[in-house]
């Protein structure tokens, strides 16, 4: 499964135009391998399975507390409890968001965010079809004692963590009249003995920056390059989501069913809908009548067939099964003629004559009214029942015996005074 990661702007989410910003942003595949990355519009970024987003640092405060286990419904006023005094904003105005949970259940690390900013972000990802499914907190991308050392725009910027997991970043501006060279003026100013709270164990930094890192760190830290866009593949493995509670994406869903309800409810689309309610309407009374139509004509069908069985057969009472009594009827009369019937064993030989080959051995023979066995191999028998089934006739095979019957489902076992006969396995039919 391809992911897009997506580093949201610092600042706001448009510019002064009103224009969105450019992302950067970095393409995997679905091996983890990065394909692309750069720079681009949300708009004009590219299309994958699943989308991320990180936060940067500047936006978020990683705070370690103390939670124990508790309900998802319980969450979110837990935390604004355990954090208020902690906030240098109005809590009305921040998001707060739960880390991974440890594996009792407490929570050790929670992330607060202003909401406005990342909800309109997240709303300027939506509208160009690019809504991340899960948003990571930037400095959460390294593991606590690590720092990050990188080149920004204007300087350098230094993210690290403590061993409690709580983040801090530091910018380092370049001196414009050294012509760009941040590098250097951050060596000699060398801030990181006192700026640090923690020292890292070990420091990623841009692959040109190494030999800075190694003058402000010396051989204390691990000194590793790396660069942004490996960085920002770290947050497919983070279990860290700030898409919770009010900005979490069933929520964001709600509120989109919400705004096409409202939508609905205007005078333009009441009419729409009761032109609709009218054409559902008008479907319905049609099948009606054509149901209607239909009960009408099989009422006359079945008002013809009565009356055709009972000038056939006067004197009966009453037509419950004109198909049924016409058969009795007509065997009556052929027995009152000599002729064989439908359940003679003639006219069950005919219908056995039918779906049996030309030249096929009998080993037994089973007659009584109504119904002929036929012992056959096995595999003949099954072939003769699946004929008889094309040609709409009652037959049943069960193991080498084959039942044909004369109306109905053939049944097997011969009553009491059948006629039995033997046919040598010499015999053909």
């Amino acid at each position: 499964m391809s992911t897009l990661i997506v580093r949201l702007h610092p600042g706001s989410a448009a510019d002064a135009g009103g224009k969105s910003s450019a992302l950067d942003y970095t393409l995997l595949n679905a091996g983890g391998q990065a394909t692309d990355n750069g720079h681009a519009q949300p708009a004009l970024l590219p299309r994958a399975q699943r989308v991320l987003a990180v936060l940067p640092a500047e936006q978020v405060t990683l705070l370690a507390l103390n939670l124990p286990a508790m309900p998802p419904q319980r969450l979110q006023a837990a935390l604004t409890g355990a954090l208020e005094e902690r906030l240098l904003h109005d809590p009305a105005g921040v998001h707060l968001a739960a880390g991974p949970r440890e594996p009792d259940g407490s929570v050790r690390l929670a992330c607060a965010c202003e909401r406005g900013p990342l909800a309109a972000a997240l709303q300027t990802l939506a509208h160009a079809g690019r809504e991340p499914a899960a948003v990571v907190p930037e400095p959460v991308l390294l593991a606590p004692a690590e720092a990050w050392l990188t080149a920004r725009p204007g300087g350098l910027r230094l993210l690290w963590r403590d061993a409690d997991g709580e983040a801090a970043w530091l910018h380092l501006p370049a001196d414009a009249s050294a012509g760009g060279a941040a590098a250097s003026v951050a060596a000699e100013a060398s801030p990181a003995p006192e700026l640090l709270t923690a020292r890292p164990t070990r420091v990623l930094v841009d692959p040109d920056l190494q030999e800075l890192a190694a003058r402000w760190f010396g051989s204390a830290a691990e000194i590793t390059p790396i660069t942004p866009a490996a960085l920002l593949a770290r947050a497919t493995q983070s279990g860290w989501n700030l898409r919770q509670f009010e900005l979490a994406p069933q929520a964001a869903m709600q509120r989109g069913i919400a705004g096409l309800a409202k939508q609905f409810r205007a005078p333009a689309w009441r009419r729409v809908a009761m032109l609709v309610g009218v054409l559902l309407l008008v479907q319905i009374a049609g099948i009606n009548l054509a149901a209607m139509k239909l009960r009408s004509t099989r009422n006359q069908l079945q008002t013809q067939v009565q009356t055709v069985v009972s000038e056939a057969l006067p004197g009966t009472p009453a037509v419950l099964d004109a198909r049924l009594q016409m058969q009795r009827a007509l065997d009556t009369a052929r027995s009152r003629a000599g002729k064989p019937t439908s359940t003679s064993v003639e006219a069950l030989m005919g219908a056995a004559a039918q779906v049996l080959p030309q030249q096929i051995t009998i080993r037994k023979l089973d007659y009584t009214p109504g119904l002929l066995q036929l012992e056959l191999d096995s595999s003949q028998a099954a072939a003769a029942q699946a004929r008889c089934r094309l040609l709409q006739l009652s037959c049943r095979a069960e193991g080498s015996k084959l039942s044909v019957g004369a109306t109905g489902d053939a049944t097997s076992g011969a009553p009491d005074g059948a006629v039995r006969g033997n046919i040598g396995n010499g015999a053909t039919s």
